[in-house]
């Protein structure tokens, strides 16, 4: 009788450490040397090496958006998971404030936690009215597809007006990030490639590095793996508040980046 070979694939929780990783490198460059440290001793060394970090980190918050679409899809709740990205935003807000604006409280600067809660919702609210539009057309596809075509654009210009006052990290293309994931949904792969080229339109040729992440994503098939649900969700806030006050202790709050 022939053994089958399990299939190589990479979990949900993989996938998961490598976007927690690489956020972590980024914060390093931007926090600390970004942050003071390379202006402080005017090193090109340190400046390239921020720039190094800096690239890394660009593999992170696709990955992140990439999570918010599997979580909405898996969710039990999709309240419940809506209300956990909101509260640990607003914990979010003064470690993102203190890492970044070397202050305790700047409403005009916003942590990612706010862009993934707005995606989130976003993505809830189309497909909302995907569901309404499928009852309401059922026997109309080209009348459908027009009514889904409008509900899209009507939220990403809500979108983008809310972001001109929520001012969130990735702001508004943040968010179409993972619009362009949900609506591609099908084929997870090229939505993410997709979404990534978004990202380098709108938010610099750097983050086009992201591309790497197609390699594990091509051998993840929603295995989640091991559970440490809030410890993602808490690791934004306490690693920013760790790194704020590793630069507050050096002295670098007095060098603005």
């Amino acid at each position: 009788m022939e053994v089958q070979q399990k299939k190589f694939d990479v979990s949900g929780f993989t996938l998961k450490m490598i976007a927690v990783v690489t956020m972590l490198i980024d914060h390093i460059g931007a926090v600390i040397l970004e942050g003071g440290l390379a202006e402080k001793y005017n090193s090109q060394t340190l400046w390239l090496l921020d720039q190094v970090l800096r690239d890394i980190g660009r593999l992170a918050f696709p990955l992140f958006c990439f999570f918010i679409v599997e979580g909405f899809h898996y969710t039990h709740d999709r309240k419940k998971y809506a209300l956990r990205l909101g509260i640990f935003a607003v914990l979010s807000e003064v470690p993102f404030d203190m890492a970044f604006d070397h202050t305790y409280f700047k409403p005009d600067d916003n942590s990612v936690m706010i862009t993934l809660l707005l995606g989130l919702i976003s993505i809830w609210v189309i497909d909302t009215l995907f569901t309404k539009s499928a009852a309401r057309f059922s026997g109309d596809i080209k009348k459908r597809r027009i009514c889904d075509a409008i509900s899209v654009i009507a939220v990403i210009v809500c979108v983008y007006i809310i972001e001109e006052w929520a001012s969130s990290d990735y702001g508004a293309a943040g968010v179409v990030t993972m619009i362009i994931m949900y609506l591609m949904y099908e084929d997870k792969l090229l939505g993410f490639a997709i979404a990534v080229i978004w990202l380098g339109l709108t938010c610099g040729d750097t983050e086009l590095i992201a591309a790497v992440d197609l390699v594990p994503l091509y051998f993840y098939h929603g295995r989640q793996g091991r559970k440490m649900k809030y410890f993602f969700y808490a690791f934004y806030p306490a690693h920013l508040l760790v790194l704020s006050l590793i630069a507050k202790a050096a002295g670098l709050w007095a060098y603005q980046m």
